[in-house]
């Protein structure tokens, strides 16, 4: 899709879409708009003498990756990551999740054509911020966090963005493996489970590309291992924080879990795992941060046991989901289809 068909499917939602989110749709066009049209070609920006030895170097490593994962794939290169967008800001997209203040589950934000969403994103900070203190008005929970990588899912020639650059290797080489895999597989109206998919099917593909490095790899997902068993801690706490909820006195306990019970909890896991930052004593913590940490987590072991079944072929497994897939929606099955793919 160009950017010309992009804008006028754009022009076409807003006719369609009530006033309130008029506005939200414009500006995020625009700003989708303005990625593409600022982004460069990548050999332009190579030759670019302004342009840092270390940045040339991540987009050079980008083009690598990506020629892996479409000869992998068996797929011809799309014209994805071809240019480059160096970015004025610290963050290409700036996401904002809402939760009722007696639940721990994300505010669906709906849209015609697209689907449903458990957040929205803004590319511009000072709209989220706007957006936080609207909801935060009205009685919600919010959680605001940065994104450094963003994608179309296939939808437009998405440009490398220079806060790709602030990944260390691998985690770079992870994060552009999750991305091209929502290019070629994407459920609609499943955020989760493409989110997970993507996890899943990105740190397969790290291993095959780094597979010489196995001693540092596995030193990685070591480390990957140790913040799983953080988000676990987090995903029990907020179990517990639920069953609070629905105490009469709710308000004093909630209050108390979360400035008491829970920073302990996280400060004796940190602790027991020999971690000496622990990430999750730096933010704020309410309903909306536990939801966050709750919509991608939710199926990951599900998804890594089927996959055990196709002994390590990852092709194999990709190819069974496909085939589920165009079944659940050629004989429109009931339910969503991560319960179908995982029952």
């Amino acid at each position: 899709m160009d950017i010309l068909k992009f804008l006028l499917s754009i022009a076409f939602i807003l006719i369609l879409s009530s006033c309130a989110k008029i506005g939200y749709l414009y500006e995020q066009g625009i700003g989708q708009a303005k990625l593409i049209i600022d982004a460069r070609d990548n050999q332009e920006v190579l030759k670019d003498q302004s342009v840092s030895d270390e940045m040339k170097d991540k987009i050079k490593k980008i083009q690598t990756y990506k020629k892996f994962f479409y000869q992998y794939w068996h797929l011809p290169e799309t014209e994805i990551y071809s240019e480059t967008n160096i970015l004025d800001r610290d963050a290409v997209t700036y996401l904002v999740i809402a939760s009722t203040r007696r639940e721990i589950k994300p505010l669906s934000n709906c849209f015609f054509l697209a689907g449903c969403f458990p957040y929205l994103g803004f590319f511009e900070l000072k709209s989220a911020k706007k957006h936080v203190k609207t909801l935060n008005e009205k009685g919600y929970d919010t959680y605001l966090r940065s994104v450094l990588a963003y994608s179309t899912l296939g939808n437009l020639d998405d440009p490398i963005l220079s806060t790709f650059f602030k990944y260390s290797k691998y985690d770079l080489a992870e994060t552009i493996f999750h991305e091209l895999f929502h290019t070629i597989l994407f459920i609609k109206g499943e955020v989760d489970l493409n989110e997970n998919l993507a996890n899943y099917f990105g740190k397969e593909m790290l291993k095959k590309f780094f597979k010489e490095e196995s001693e540092k790899l596995e030193a990685h997902f070591k480390r990957l291992e140790l913040n799983h068993e953080i988000k676990q801690e987090i995903v029990d706490s907020a179990q517990e924080l639920k069953e609070i909820l629905k105490e009469s006195n709710w308000k004093a306990q909630k209050k108390n879990f979360l400035e008491v019970t829970f920073p302990q909890k996280m400060k004796n896991k940190c602790e027991k795992l020999g971690l000496k930052k622990c990430w999750p004593l730096s933010l704020t913590w309410n309903n909306a941060t536990f939801s966050a940490f709750m919509t991608y987590k939710k199926s990951q072991d599900k998804i890594s046991a089927l996959a055990g079944q196709f002994n390590g072929d990852l092709r194999a497994f990709f190819l069974f989901i496909q085939s589920e897939y165009d079944k659940y929606v050629e004989e429109d099955i009931e339910g969503s289809f991560e319960d179908y793919l995982l029952k």
